[in-house]
């Protein structure tokens, strides 16, 4: 089983935003952090500040090989959802390169929390080879 990280901001007694880190072990953990996020005080906040917090759910290491999904709140009961896939970082992280987006455009809390359950399931790879055109 490979670890997960999960990197998400939200205000706490105030208007910044503050950054929160925590190691996944499961799906079920991934799936109880985004229920326990404080999605209407933040989207009330955002329409005041006009920047607003959300979840990157990381599979690997940002500087080689990994899978992450950003979701990134926009109303009450659904967000913005991508994907990216760095199968193969490749030489000055341009040449021989294998990666992948996607973009889900809007979709609701379950279908988010679906999606992200293939970074419990799959690994880095199988991504990669499920996703490219």
């Amino acid at each position: 089983m490979s670890l997960i990280k999960v990197f998400y901001q939200h205000r706490e007694n105030g208007t910044e935003l503050i950054n929160h880190e925590r190691d996944l072990k499961s799906h079920r953990e991934a799936c109880e952090t985004i229920d326990n996020y404080p999605w209407e005080k933040e989207l009330e906040l955002f329409e005041e500040f006009g920047e607003g917090g959300g979840f990157f759910f990381m599979l690997g290491d940002m500087d080689g090989k990994f899978a992450s999904y950003q979701f990134t709140p926009v109303e009450s009961d659904r967000g913005l959802l991508d994907l990216q896939v760095v199968s193969k970082p490749g030489f000055i992280g341009i040449f021989g390169r294998k990666s992948v987006s996607v973009d889900f455009k809007f979709v609701s809390i379950p279908e988010a929390k679906h999606q992200i359950k293939e970074l419990f399931e799959y690994s880095i790879d199988s991504l990669y080879q499920k996703y490219r055109k």
